[in-house]
Parts: C-alpha cells; structure tokens; sequence
C-alpha cells in the first residue's frame, strides 16, 4: 500500500518559525528553518488542499497538527479518519497558566487493517517527551512519535511504501527506517458466526453420527481395521473412540 506522513508548518505558525522574517521564540532565535513560501502554510485553503490530496493519492496517510487546527481539518468532513493524541511529556513552559502539552493527529488507517486481528493493536495516544539531542531543528519529531504513527497505519516495510512529504531535519525518514512492526498481541477468541458456524455445527453433527455408526458396527462384531475403513477414518481413531465408549459404561 501507499502511505504518507504529513508534518507540515502548523496553521498561523508558519512565518513566524519558517518566514524569512520569522521571529521564533520572539527574538528570532530557535527558528527551525527558512522557507521563502512559508507563508502559503498560513492560509487555511493550503491546509485543506493538503487534505484533498492525501485523500486522493493515498490508501492510508497521517497529519500533525496545532490544536487549534482541527476543527478545521475536522470541517472538511474526511470520512473514516481518527483523531490520535500526542501527550507530550516534556512539553516547554508558556507564558499561559494552562500549558499545552499535546497534539492531535489525524489519521486515516487503510480499509483492511482497522479491525482487530488485522494487525498489531495501536493505542490512539502516545505518551513520549521531544528529543532533547540529536539536532535543535524546531518541530522535529521524537523517533517514538513516528514509530507510533506507522503502527496506526498498520504500516508493513515488506509490503508498503511511506512518503515523508515534510522531510524537514529527516527524522521521520530515518525513523521509519528503523520500524519493525511489533508482534501481535494475542487477543480473545470470538466465536464464528454466520456460514461458518453453520459449517462446523454440521461438521459436528456428522463427526457425532459416524462414531455411532462405528460403535454400532463394532457391537455386532466387526473388527477394528474394517469398521474404520468401511467409516473413512483412521484406525487410531476407532480405537479411541471404542476406549471412550469403554470408559463411559457403554461397551
């Protein structure tokens, strides 16, 4: 399948952390790179368009976003996507006395990998700080954001291929280079139903009738090895079945 991650400059944040005129943390510095289009990310139309075009070209894609962005991602009405939290453990101080310390994802996973048995279980929130190492690129995600976002997907790197559509500092890239799929956990047994359950009711019923069948003959006197070719079943099981019947009082 064809996947795509999408990281773009959050809405109304875009100059001030990409602009050429960008101030950053206020006095310019911490800015996480140049764009001289930056601005074309603070127009909602551009934000909506990204939307369309994963809707179009993908079979399962993901965005990160601010906060304050989804209702407008939600607007658009995408159908079969899922909101995923980002818990971020480690979130810097603001000048606010509520502190944000998460961020949404949007997430479409494909058709096929949505119900359970279809893959590993993915939880929808995430509890995991920014990397304080490894580079000062503003925005970059942490390695277990990435791995998190490709376990909703159901990503498989045998099969699938992923677009990193913002690389920014590569993380991303470098992080699904690194993703294993975890193994699946074992969940509960569900009971068949439909046309299957008719079949191994019916299976069942004609399992009950061969082995009385089989001790029928074997009471007139048939022996083993002929009453279970005569039924189609192995020896061994005719001698179980006997041992059975034996045991319960019955021969």
């Amino acid at each position: 399948m064809r996947l795509a991650i999408a990281d773009p400059p959050y809405l109304n944040k875009a100059v001030r952390w990409y602009g050429t005129d960008g101030y950053g943390h206020g006095d310019g510095q911490g800015r996480a790179d140049e764009h001289p289009e930056a601005a074309y990310w603070d127009e909602q139309a551009s934000h909506l368009d990204l939307l369309a075009r994963l809707q179009s070209d993908y079979d399962g894609w993901a965005i990160a976003m601010d906060p304050a962005s989804l209702p407008l991602y939600l607007s658009a009405e995408p159908p079969g996507v899922r909101v995923a939290i980002w818990h971020k453990t480690n979130a810097m101080p603001s000048a606010s006395r509520v502190r944000g310390v998460y961020e949404p994802l949007l997430v479409f996973t494909p058709q096929g990998r949505r119900t359970h048995g279809t893959g590993p279980i993915a939880d929808d929130v995430l509890h995991a700080g920014f990397e304080r190492s490894g580079g000062t690129f503003i925005g970059r995600k942490p390695q277990a954001w990435t791995h998190w976002v490709l376990a909703l997907l159901g990503y498989d790197p045998a099969t699938d291929a992923v677009d990193d559509l913002f690389p920014g500092s590569g993380a991303v890239a470098a992080a699904i280079e690194t993703y294993r799929p975890p193994a699946p956990r074992a969940g509960r047994l569900r009971r068949p139903t439909g046309d299957k359950a008719q079949r191994l009711r019916s299976a069942a019923r004609g399992a009950h009738s061969r082995k009385a069948a089989v001790l029928a003959a074997l009471d007139t006197g048939a022996s083993i090895r002929a009453t279970a070719r005569e039924a189609g079943v192995a020896t061994s099981t005719v001698q179980r079945w006997k041992a059975e019947a034996e045991n319960a009082g019955g021969h």
